[in-house]
């Protein structure tokens, strides 16, 4: 046997051999198992504040809720029965994690976010700030009757009245309604004749969700001026589709685009593989909650604070969305 072969063969016993397999962690669920139903709510929204576009989506079913913010490229997986928040950062591959209570108690009597209450509203971060809807029957008068007909004044501070004025929102026959204020403040509201369950669960839950996510990540999950809106014309047997405000110089809208019904799959209330954990730079100090720190002498990738690494212009992987 010449030497060249004995080199042959050792070189096909390298290429045979078992290569170890690396340990991945697998990804962490975000709750305990939930059942969830075989198809999930969804309604899909757009907004322009302060000057910014943004799209939203809101998937719902009675335990847990996704919400997916498809411009700033991040997702929000909420557990309404433990308040449990987990963030997707789809742009840059890493996820955070909170509990509201916890979040709640430590910073009620701290003087560090005693000015972030503040703004934020008391009676809103310490109460229940879910206005039910109505449980009447909707208002299906028609359209000629619903322009003689106002809501009268209210707890958005306007006071509304029907217009003849109508038009298709979101494939939807709506009918324009004004409200104006003492101080003279302006918005329409186009609004169908009736009420939308999947467009009225959608705004509770933006709604639920919208102070802690202020608080802790610092993100709008939507204006705040929509809520008072939606809760005055929902009494009147309404619902709004699209609302204008602003002046002609910062003109804002916030439109519905559509309502659907999806299948369901637990992989939506999952962190996606290869998601690195990281601590919000806002929950340093906040609570006894503690990032993972690498072992000594590991080549273990350091922590990461998604608000100050760039994204270095990836693009989330359309998996990663609803």
């Amino acid at each position: 046997m010449t030497a060249l072969f004995r080199l042959f063969l050792f070189g096909l016993f390298i290429a045979a051999a078992p290569i170890p397999a690396f340990a991945v962690e697998p990804a962490q669920p975000v709750t305990p198992p939930v059942a969830l139903p075989a198809f999930l709510d969804s309604a899909t929204f757009e907004f322009n504040d302060s000057g910014e576009n943004h799209k939203i989506v809101v998937t719902s079913s009675p335990t847990l809720m996704r919400f997916d913010e498809l411009k700033d490229g991040y997702s929000v997986i909420y557990n309404p029965q433990t308040d449990f928040y987990t963030g997707l950062e789809n742009l840059n591959y890493t996820y955070w994690q909170f509990s509201w209570p916890q979040v709640r108690s430590a910073v009620e009597n701290s003087k560090r976010y005693e000015k972030r209450l503040q703004d934020l509203g008391t009676e809103g971060f310490l109460g229940d700030n879910e206005n039910p809807t109505t449980n009447t029957a909707p208002n299906m008068a028609n359209l000629a009757a619903a322009a003689n007909s106002s809501a009268g004044p209210d707890d958005s501070g306007f006071v509304w009245k029907a217009t003849t004025d109508q038009m298709k929102v979101a494939g939807l026959p709506c009918v324009r309604w004004t409200g104006e204020s003492v101080g003279g403040e302006k918005v329409d509201a186009w609004c169908y004749s009736g009420h939308l369950p999947k467009v009225e669960a959608a705004i509770a839950q933006l709604r639920k969700i919208s102070d802690p996510m202020v608080l802790v990540p610092v993100r709008m999950v939507a204006p705040d001026f929509i809520y008072p809106v939606y809760d005055a014309l929902e009494k009147g047997g309404v619902t709004p589709v699209m609302i204008k405000w602003g002046d002609e110089h910062e003109r804002n809208q916030f439109r519905l685009v559509e309502t659907g019904t999806r299948a369901s799959k637990a992989s939506l209330f999952t962190v996606p593989k290869l998601f690195m954990k990281t601590t919000l730079v806002t929950m340093d100090g906040m609570t006894d909650q503690q990032p993972a720190q690498a072992p000594r002498g590991t080549n273990a990738p350091p922590r990461i604070d998604h608000w100050t690494q760039p994204s270095q212009g990836r693009n989330p992987s359309p998996s990663q969305f609803p």
